[in-house]
Formats: C-alpha cells, structure tokens, sequence
C-alpha cells in the first residue's frame, strides 16, 4: 500500500516498543490480533483493521533476550507502505496465536524484532519504521530506525540489563 499513515514509535519501561499506524475509529471497524511468541517469556501482537486487514499497532509485550548487534540485509527491495494483510480466522475475541520464536537485535541507533527466521526479501517503510516480509509475502519482522539516546536509555535500563 503506497498511502501514507503516520507512524508513531513508543518505548515504555513496561512495555519494550509500540509501534501505531495511523489513526483509527473502532467503532467502525474492529481490530483483530495476530500473537505470536510463548506468552511467559516472549510475546508480540500485531493489530490489523479486521476486515481490511490495513496494519494498525506492533506490541513488543515480553522479550526475554536482546541480541547487540543488527542484521544486514543488502539485498532487500524497500518501499514506501504498510502492510495490508489477508483476512484472519478469528476466534471469538478476535484473536490468531501461533507459538514462535521472536529474536531482538539492537544496535546504537536502531532496533530489530523477527519472528521468522525467513530470509527478508522486502521491506515496506513507513517512517521510522520497516516491515519485513519473505520472497512468500509472509510477515516475519520489522526494524526502528533513529531510536534516540533516550530511547536507547530506556531499553538498556528495563531490558537489555536486566538479569
């Protein structure tokens, strides 16, 4: 999708990183929720508009290692866009869980979350913010850039020190 949704990027000493897309109105259109992770030590959500299945948030909620390094990928087509994804099969909350792994990456000015070990073919840009997705079209991470002093500050107190 080519239209442009203005991206915001939150830190949270509670919750790693949300990312927003957009505004909406759920009073006219749901949210449904892809979840994927273990629940007890790593835990992500990815909101979409549920019948348009536009992007709507990125919740980090748990992580439980932070890797501090980034990952190259020289050869990935990126674009201006969000994604818009396939109708889900919901269940009765409007939710999708899948068990995975999820791998954080954090370098000094930008941060990386995976939940497929997929080779990154694409990346669709919309601000700060990248989604990465395989040669199949499947969603498997997305990357922060320009993650400020502060910011950095805020993952190094509440995650990547913590013991």
């Amino acid at each position: 999708m080519n239209e442009h949704f203005p991206t915001t990027v939150e830190f949270d000493p509670y919750i790693p990183i949300k990312i927003t897309f957009g505004s909406w109105d759920v009073s006219l259109e749901g949210t449904g929720y892809w979840i994927t992770g273990d629940s007890e030590q790593q835990y992500i959500e990815i909101g979409a508009a549920e019948e348009r299945g536009v992007i709507r948030s990125i919740t980090l909620v748990l992580i439980k290692e932070i890797n501090l390094e980034i990952k190259t990928f020289p050869d990935v087509r990126l674009v201006p866009g969000i994604p818009i994804f396939k109708a889900l099969k919901y269940d009765k909350n409007f939710l999708v869980k899948e068990d995975g792994p999820i791998e954080m990456f954090v370098g000094k000015d930008k941060l990386q979350i995976f939940f497929s070990r997929n080779t990154v073919f694409l990346g669709l840009i919309s601000d700060r913010a990248v989604c990465f997705f395989d040669e199949d079209h499947l969603f498997c991470g997305f990357e922060v850039s320009d993650i400020t002093h502060h910011e950095r500050q805020i993952l190094e107190e509440n995650f990547i020190n913590r013991k």
